[in-house]
């Protein structure tokens, strides 16, 4: 199930582009509503997916998003995989991963990095990240 969040229909301009929406991934749904409703007071449009093939499934048909934000700890596909995924069929898109079960080290020397926040995060390290 996908929900949405816009705000007057308007994008947020980031450096290097501008964002139209973001993807918020989690198998937690009041965590992944919550991101979304946050990003939403942010006047960030936001659509939620609650696993990583829904999301994949997302991306296939919302052509306006331009970042994930995914959590890591997954059942089936991991937000790693997930990632991976992301970055070679959609290689536009920004990615940024968040877990409360790993450190960002776990990610060092992997072939393909990602941005990395951990849980429980402040949105404003989202927005930081997504901005970056």
């Amino acid at each position: 199930m996908r929900k949405e969040s816009r705000r007057n229909g308007t994008s947020v301009d980031l450096s290097g582009g501008l964002l139209r929406k973001v993807l918020v991934v989690d198998d937690e749904p009041d965590l992944a509503d919550l991101a979304v409703a946050l990003l939403g007071a942010h006047a960030v449009d936001a659509a939620v997916a609650y696993s990583a093939h829904e999301a994949l499934q997302v991306l296939e048909t919302d052509k306006e998003i331009d970042a994930v934000v995914s959590d890591v700890m997954m059942p089936g596909m991991t937000g790693l995989q997930l990632a991976d995924a992301v970055r070679e069929m959609y290689p536009g898109v920004k990615i940024i991963l968040v877990s409360g079960y790993m450190h960002a080290s776990l990610l060092v020397g992997r072939e393909r990095q990602y941005l990395f926040a951990t849980k429980p995060y402040q949105i404003n390290t989202i927005l930081g990240l997504l901005h970056s």
